[in-house]
């Protein structure tokens, strides 16, 4: 049983690389990476967060929103959201599925227990 659960799994991460949507996530990151101006964006929001978070300062706040507002406003940015929310809902479909199945394995089994 092992074995076919990998199988499994292993072909439910196959499908998701192999959607066009991963795959231009990928293609996209990778020119993302290269892009000075967005690497500076991500890097100053992400020191601008740790700030936030041990402040919780308002004024944080506005410089954060201010510097994600920029990089949304980067076009290839954009894209590469809307592919990478769509590879998130395959995940979570994914994801519920397979809690609904391991659930209704578990409950079914449950009164195994005490038959």
């Amino acid at each position: 049983m092992e074995k076919k659960l990998n199988k499994a799994l292993d072909e439910l991460i196959s499908f998701v690389k192999n959607s066009d949507d991963y795959k231009k996530c990928v293609e996209i990151k990778e020119k993302l990476g290269k892009n000075d101006e967005v690497e500076r964006l991500v890097k100053e929001i992400k020191k601008y967060q740790k700030e936030y978070v041990k402040t919780n300062d308002k004024e944080i706040l506005r410089k954060l929103d201010d510097l994600t507002k920029e990089l949304e406003a980067i076009p290839l940015y954009s894209i590469y959201n809307i592919h990478l929310e769509k590879v998130n809902q395959m995940i979570d479909i994914i994801k519920d599925e397979l809690t609904k199945y391991f659930d209704n394995l578990l409950n079914d089994n449950a009164g195994d227990l005490h038959d």
